[in-house]
Order: C-alpha cells, then structure tokens, then sequence
C-alpha cells in the first residue's frame, strides 16, 4: 500500500519560479535583500499558488472522468458515482463530503465550460480564490451557446492585466460580460433569488447567535444605513465600539426598542430618535447608475448599484419606479450638444478651481464606482475624490488641474497615506484606450491597479466632456500666494514643491518606462 503522504514534503526545496529568488528560511541572513524582492516574492508564491490549485482542479477533472464520466445511471441514490468520487477526495485530504463535491464541481466547470480560464489559473493570471468567483457568476450560462464567446471575454481581460485582481473589480467584469451575452438568464436569476428572500437565525459559540437575512440589494443597503445611522447618533463618549452600536442598534431597529447612549453623563449630547422613527430620521441615499434608454424601457441594459455591483435592466427600471426615486441626470437638461455628439460641462465651480463641480464630482463617482485602490471595498460614492498630480495651490496653471484625466476616487486611508506619505500614483489612458492606475511604493516598487472600472459597462460616459472656466486671481479661492506682510522663505523652494517635482519624475520615468516597452512590443502594464 501506498504511503505517500509519509515522504518528506519538497517545499523547502521550491524553485525559484516559485519564490522569486528569495526563500522565507534565508531571508532573514539575506541583509541586502531589498524590500521590493520581497514583495516580489510574495506575488511569485501567489502565481505559484494559482499553478498549485490549476494541477489540483486537473486531477479532480481527471477522477470526474475515470469515476463519474458524462452521466451518471444512479444520481438518485444518496451515494453516486459523484458522492463516491468526492468520498475519496474528502478522506484523503480530511475535508468535508461537501467541499469534496464542490472541488469536483469548480473542477469540471473549469474543465468543460471556462478552459481558457482554467489556462489564465494555470499561468497565474489569476488567484485560487478569483477563479471560485468566476466560476460561481459564470454559472447560469452553462450548456448555452454563448458559455465559449463567454470565456474567451473574461480570458481576454485577465490578459490585460499582469497584478492581482480586486474581488469587486472582477465580480464587475464578469457579471458585464454575462449579462451583454444573455441577459435572460440574469432576469431570471434575479427572480429566484428573491422568490428565496428568507431571515434566519444561526447559533454560535459562546452564548452568541447571528441574526442573517437575504433580500433586495437595495432593501439591504437601506437596512445597513440605517443600522449605520443609529449608531452614530451616540456621542463621543460611549464606551461601545462601532461594532457593538451597530449591533445594539440593529436591535433596536428590530425589535423596536430604545437605543441609548451609554456615556453615563447626565448631560448626554447625543440626539437619538425614538424607537419607531429612527429608520426614518436620516436620508439614506442608494446610488443606482443606469442609461436614459433603459429607464425609459427602449433599451434593456445592464445597470449599476453603488457598493453592490451590476444589476439587471429590469431591477434599475424596478428602482426607478419607486416612489422614492430622484433621477439626475450628469448632464443637466438643455446643456447644448457639440457637433460631435458629446457635451462640455464646467469641470470646477466658478470661484475655486480647485473643486470640481457637482457634474464632475459625480461624473468621477460613476466612472470609478469603487476605490481605485487595489483590492478596496470601498464605493465610490463614500470615498475622496483626490488629485492625481497634485494640485498646485500656488499657481495652479503649473499643473494637476482640476480635469476628469486627474481625478480619481479613494478610500480615506489611501487618501491620507498618499497626502502625507511617500507613495505616488498616477493615471492614464493605454493604448486600448483604457484609463489605468499605477501605484509607486515608496521603494519605487510599480505596481498595476485594476483595469476594470464602471466605463466599461456605460461607454456613452466618454461622450462627456469637462472644461476648465476662467481661473480666479492667484491668492483667491483654495490657497494662492503668500500674503504681502510674509516674509520670502529660505528654501529655494518650498518642501511641497521637492516633493510635487520628486512625484513628477516619478511618473515621467515610468511612463517613459511603459512608452518603451510599448515600441518593443512588451505590455507595459507589468509591474516592476
């Protein structure tokens, strides 16, 4: 009998495919390794882990054929030849029945309907985890005549992307992909799901219990609002954390029982509403992104839901209807259309161009739909509209103007890493015409952000113009010249200014880099 498992495990021994040159037992003797290969060796060991779960997906696909084949005489019975095959996956690597037969199923979905995506595993181009998605929003079109043109789609998009993908960045790209191929099947998989709207309760450890409840995406965001909203009106001084108001208030809401302050202070600021009326004592506000044609029923596209994803064209004329509804367009009725079939907009308000206007700030809130930071959660519609190149208080004709090419939305963290750090980003159009992020590690490291973004799924969006209006004098608005009385400065320039011009070379170099790589042929989207 075999005892395979007894032999000693070879890892220690990895190639540096694997590793990218540096192994976990010799870095810490390895004083000059620099911080950037250790980077590198993590996305070495995440390609690695890719190749890893594509040779396991071969040999489950190889034991569905050998032990289930094409059909099965007896899928009735509680033990098949599909329970069978996942028995000996599950007590060889100690796993659940259920997971066994779930690693069969991703195996021979990756197998017979995405081999192409099954090939973007096998290079790495995508992670373990990332493939799970894929298969999982790929699965109503299976057996359909278009489950091959679907594969090709999303394998091309891997390819144009070398990094790591973001989990809602790539939900996004492939729920696009599905729905433009067959949106039938999404309608109707929207309509099961909530035929299937339940509320349950799940008991866990510790005296504790999880209250859980499936529903509409924009009920539950509603709901979480809410929750959120609650919570918050408690003052500074409430010992709680936001985690346990939140679930104190989802209570409340519940149950509809008081939520208070725990302070203890007679003299509590906190304004709570009373039970009741706290769903009703702040706006909550859903953001949905749609095209006129489809809200007016002469087109049936896809839409979009801020911090949710790609909806149906039937679910965005369903939130339309609601009596709730506000519809504002990004580009206000009676704007005249250029000659060329797009519009101008004014891309700051008239006494600051510094700030973009509200048809701007919206236009860069729709476009991104989440951070553009990669592997962020954060929607759009709650993160900082930043400067790309930094904006120029001082002279703002110098640079980083105030132009749809040099806005982009991130969370606050990033936000304020980026301000008072040292990281750099920069943004572009590729030569698919693209708009692309790049993130610069202090070290330098270049790293590629994700290639998907909301453009994608309303290209009408690139019909829109902005233009910058008349700048007001320097030392008016956000920031100018010094005031008269202050004395020069000693530096010949201002630290701000070494650390805009030290930005500025930063991206000059690299897209020097990505402009050489394109005349020789090379993706210039790779990190280095």
């Amino acid at each position: 009998m075999s005892r395979w498992w007894r032999a000693r495990s070879p890892w220690p021994d990895l190639p540096a495919l694997y590793t990218g040159d540096v192994h976990a037992d010799d870095v810490t003797d390895l004083i000059g390794t620099h911080v950037n290969e250790l980077l590198g060796s993590m996305a070495s060991t995440q390609r690695a882990r890719s190749y890893l779960a594509w040779h396991n997906y071969q040999l489950a696909a190889e034991l569905h054929r050998r032990l289930v084949g094409d059909s099965d005489e007896h899928d009735f019975l509680v033990v098949d030849g599909l329970a069978d095959c996942a028995a000996r996956i599950a007590v060889a690597l100690a796993i659940t029945q259920y997971a066994a037969e779930q690693l069969l199923a991703q195996a021979v979905a990756l197998r017979d309907r995405l081999p192409q995506v099954s090939q973007r595993l096998r290079e790495g181009r995508i992670s373990p985890e990332r493939v799970i998605a894929v298969i999982a929003r790929t699965d109503l079109i299976d057996g359909a005549d278009c489950a091959g043109e679907v594969d090709a789609q999303i394998a091309a998009e891997l390819d144009l992307h070398d990094g790591a993908w973001s989990a809602e960045r790539l939900r996004d790209m492939v729920d696009r992909i599905v729905y433009r191929h067959d949106p039938d099947a999404v309608r109707e998989r929207r309509r099961r799901a909530l035929d299937a709207r339940d509320s349950w309760v799940e008991a866990k450890a510790d005296g504790v219990a999880k209250v859980a409840a499936t529903m509409s995406a924009e009920n539950a965001r509603i709901s979480r609002e809410n929750i959120g909203a609650l919570a918050g009106s408690t003052c500074p001084d409430d010992p709680r954390t936001i985690a346990q108001r939140r679930s104190d208030a989802a209570f409340a809401l519940m149950s509809q029982t008081s939520f208070a302050c725990l302070c203890g202070q007679e003299d509590c600021p906190a304004e709570i509403p009373e039970p009741g009326v706290a769903a009703s004592a702040s706006k909550i506000l859903i953001h949905v992104v749609a095209d006129e044609r489809t809200i007016a029923g002469q087109a049936d596209n896809a839409g979009f839901v801020a911090g949710h994803g790609v909806i149906s064209g039937e679910h965005v004329r369903d939130l339309a209807a609601r009596p709730d509804a506000v519809i504002k367009p990004i580009v206000p009725p009676g704007t005249p259309q250029n000659t060329d079939g797009t519009w101008t907009l004014p891309a700051h308000q008239p006494s600051n161009p510094y700030r973009p206007s509200a048809a701007l700030d919206t236009y860069i809130r729709v476009r991104d739909g989440h951070s553009v930071v990669p592997g962020n959660a954060t929607s759009a519609f709650a993160g900082d509209v930043d400067h790309v190149w930094e904006y120029n208080h001082a002279d703002p004709s110098a640079g980083g103007q105030t132009l749809p090419e040099n806005l982009n939305v991130k969370d606050r963290f990033f936000h304020i890493l980026k301000t008072f750090g040292s990281w750099v980003d920069d943004q572009y159009r590729d030569r698919r015409g693209r708009l692309r992020q790049e993130f610069i590690t202090p070290e330098g490291l270049v790293l590629s952000g994700d290639p998907e973004n909301v453009e994608m799924l309303f290209p009408g969006l690139r019909r829109i113009r902005f233009a910058p209006q008349e700048a007001p004098p320097r030392g008016a608005g956000a920031g100018g010249s010094a005031p008269d009385d202050q004395p020069p400065p000693a530096r010949r320039r201002t630290r701000l200014a070494d650390k805009h011009a030290r930005r500025e070379q930063e991206r000059e170099r690299n897209r020097r880099r990505r402009e050489r790589a394109e005349r020789e042929g090379n993706t210039p989207d790779s990190a280095e």
